[in-house]
C-alpha cells in the first residue's frame, strides 16, 4: 500500500502540467464554471427547460472529462517525453498497481471540475435543484467519473505511444461532444451510431444523471449506472491489455526512443 501511495504521489505531482495555482484554479474552476453559464445561457434561447438542465449537466460532465483526459494523457506523454518511461519498463514494479496509481488523484479533478459546473448552475443560472434525488444524482457523478477515467487511461497509453496528447484528448472529446448525449440527444442520431454511442462512456451515466436530477430513485436509474461502471470496467481492462503491450513491443523492437506504432 504505501509504494501504491508513493507511486500515486510521485506520478501526480511529477508529471501534472497544471500543477500548479494558476494553472489548477483555471483549469478544474474556472473552466467548468464559464462553460457552464455559456451553454445553458445558449439553452434558454430555447425556452425549454429541459433543455436548459440537459446542456448544465451536459457540459458540467464534459468538464470532468476535460481535466482528466487531459491531465492523464499529458502525464504518459510526458514520463516519455522526460525519459522516464524506460525507468519504468527497467523496475520490477507490479503494472497493474502502476497502471491504477496514474488515475488516483485525477479522479478527485473530475468531482472538483463536475462541483464547479453545478455551482455556476445554482449562483448564475439559478436551476432549479428542488426536485434532485441526491443518491442517485451522486453515484451517476461518480460512475461517470470512474468510466472517464479509464477511457482517459486508454487514451494516455495512446498518446504515449504516438508521442501526441493534445491531438488525442481533442479528438476524444469532440468525439464525446457530439456523440454522447451532452448537445445532441442520442435519439436523433441514425440507429448504428446510437448502438455506438452506448459504448462510449457518459452516455448511460448522462441519462441516470438527468433522471437523478429529475427525482428519480435508485432503482429507477440502476441499469443506466451499472451499464456506465461497466463500460468503465471494459475500457481499463482494454487500456491495461495496451499498456502491457506497449511495453512488450517496446522491450522487443527497441524502439522507446522513437515511434513504436
Amino acid at each position: 500500500m504505501y509504494n501504491f501511495i508513493v507511486q500515486s504521489y510521485s506520478s501526480y505531482k511529477g508529471l501534472f502540467y497544471w500543477l500548479n495555482w494558476p494553472g489548477y484554479i483555471s483549469g478544474a474552476m474556472l473552466q467548468p464554471f464559464a462553460t457552464v453559464i455559456m451553454f445553458t445561457v445558449l439553452g434558454r434561447f430555447t425556452s425549454h427547460s429541459d433543455m436548459v438542465r440537459g446542456y448544465a449537466l451536459g457540459i458540467a460532465v464534459m468538464g470532468m472529462m476535460f481535466i482528466i483526459s487531459a491531465g492523464i494523457t499529458q502525464s504518459y506523454t510526458r514520463e516519455r517525453s522526460t525519459g522516464a518511461t524506460q525507468f519504468v519498463f527497467v523496475s520490477t514494479t507490479n503494472r497493474l498497481v502502476n497502471f491504477i496509481a496514474r488515475m488516483i488523484l485525477h479522479y478527485p479533478n473530475a468531482i472538483v471540475s463536475f462541483s464547479f459546473g453545478m455551482l455556476a448552475a445554482w449562483l448564475i443560472l439559478d436551476l432549479d435543484f428542488g426536485s434532485i434525488n441526491w443518491g442517485s444524482f451522486a453515484l451517476a457523478t461518480l460512475a461517470l467519473a470512474f468510466s472517464l477515467t479509464a477511457f482517459s487511461q486508454l487514451l494516455g497509453v495512446l498518446s504515449v505511444a504516438v508521442r501526441d496528447w493534445i491531438g488525442i484528448s481533442s479528438l476524444a472529446n469532440g468525439l464525446l461532444l457530439i456523440l454522447s448525449g451532452v448537445i445532441i440527444p442520442v435519439g436523433a442520431f441514425p440507429g448504428f451510431i446510437q448502438e455506438f454511442a452506448k459504448v462510449l462512456p457518459v452516455t448511460n451515466g448522462l441519462l441516470a444523471l438527468n433522471e437523478g436530477f429529475t427525482g428519480s430513485t435508485l432503482a429507477d436509474v440502476s441499469g443506466e449506472l451499472t451499464r456506465e461502471f461497466l463500460t468503465g470496467l471494459a475500457y481499463y481492462v482494454v487500456a491495461y491489455t495496451g499498456f502491457v503491450l506497449f511495453e512488450k513491443l517496446v522491450k522487443r523492437t527497441g524502439s522507446l526512443e522513437r515511434d513504436a506504432l
